[in-house]
């Protein structure tokens, strides 16, 4: 099969590592595998690909760029255009519902596959990020979407079902959980020697992007209270974004600078050092579908502690592989984080749990194999025919 991925969301220098990069080349070097003729149309500026094996196409980005929604618009256009110039494909693969909206209304002739990152609609309902014009356009691109996508992978249970509200019908609707590269993502026995963190010290790591809907404030609400009750204990926040400067005024308003630390953006590389550094890891969402850092952190070995929301209860069991706490509750929360400072045991048991829940049911090298019926099967379709439309 020829196989074409569209990757956009990202910073252009540093492909397969950022934005929704590495979700694209975690399924586009392994698709080669099977034989297949993989192709990525992407603005990179850097040359130092993931795989050698995939055939890169870069394009130049447009003056507007990654400003706002319509310079969003005009990357989509620009990876449109040069998919056009590389001739026939069998599937066109998206990573969000804004370029299969644009691509799958304009490449009529060829099936589009997209895989969710969220939905707008329930961005909405649970804490909606973005800006009023930027919100209209992504209900419109997530109704386009839902009427010309030959099939949606949702990553969960929860985004199937809004998706279904959304307009895909059930039968274009193939659930296939983010996958972990776990020959990346495995425990580090020397990480807190590598990363200076001493061994006595009782770590909580929340890694995310620092944004409204991730929910760092609560996390740092919570972490007032831990970092009172176990005096061993430290906070770790590794990411940036909008929110970067808020929450260092709410951190020194809690007081809790000093036992801070603010790591900034790492490299997808070095991000399992820290998750093996950690006693927990914590992630407190507030919408949104399953977040990637979840299923990195497990594949880890750390125990986690995470918002009772969407896609994250398809994986975490109470108690099983990991515990769950009710969204925006910081007092649960950090009830929670005590608990588990308290009884490393029970930390190691968790953490056994979920690597093993995660090499049995998030490998990508198993879920690929998935994601390749979804394209036999509307690359069929599209020969016979009977692609919705």
């Amino acid at each position: 099969m020829k196989i074409a991925f569209v990757d956009f969301i990202l910073d252009p220098t540093k492909p397969g590592r950022t934005g929704l990069s590495d979700l694209v080349w975690d399924m586009a070097k392994r698709l080669t595998r099977f034989g297949d003729e993989v192709h990525i149309v992407a603005p990179y500026t850097f040359e130092n690909f993931p795989d050698r094996q995939v055939h890169v196409h870069r394009f130049s980005l447009p003056v507007l760029a990654y400003q706002n929604i319509l310079g969003h618009s005009l990357i989509i256009l620009r990876a449109y255009r040069t998919l056009q110039q590389l001739g026939a494909f069998d599937v066109i693969h998206t990573p969000e519902y804004h370029s299969a909206a644009i691509i799958g209304s304009l490449q009529r002739g060829t099936p589009v596959v997209f895989t969710e990152p969220g939905n707008i609609y329930e961005r909405i309902a649970y804490g909606n990020p973005y800006d009023p014009i930027t919100t209209q356009t992504y209900k419109l691109a997530a109704r386009v979407a839902a009427r010309r996508c030959a099939q949606l992978i949702a990553t969960s249970e929860w985004m199937k079902e809004w998706w279904h509200r959304t307009g895909v019908p059930l039968g274009r609707i193939t659930l296939i959980p983010l996958g972990v590269d776990t020959t990346l993502f495995r425990p580090k026995p020397d990480a807190r020697r590598t990363l200076g963190i001493a061994e006595d010290a009782l770590v909580i790591l929340c890694v995310t992007r620092q944004s409204r809907e991730n929910g760092v404030d609560t996390v740092l609400k919570a972490a007032a209270q831990v970092l009172k009750d176990v005096p061993a204990s430290q906070l770790h926040l590794v990411g940036d974004g909008p929110e970067n400067k808020h929450l260092r005024c709410l951190a020194r308003d809690l007081g809790i600078t000093v036992r801070t630390t603010w790591h900034g953006w790492i490299d997808l590389e070095h991000l399992p050092l820290y998750y093996s550094a950690a006693d927990v890891f914590v992630f407190a969402g507030r919408s949104g579908g399953t977040p990637r850092v979840l299923l990195q952190a497990m594949a880890c070995g750390t125990a986690v502690v995470a918002s009772r929301i969407g896609g994250i209860t398809d994986h975490i069991k109470e108690g099983e592989t990991g515990l769950l706490f009710t969204m925006d509750s910081n007092e649960e929360l950090a009830n929670k984080i005590v608990t588990l400072l308290f009884n490393p045991n029970q930390r190691r048991q968790l953490g056994r749990n979920a690597i093993s829940y995660v090499r049995m049911n998030a490998d990508w090298d198993l879920l690929v194999n998935r994601v390749h019926e979804v394209y036999r099967k509307v690359s069929s379709l599209s020969v016979d025919g009977h692609r919705a439309g």
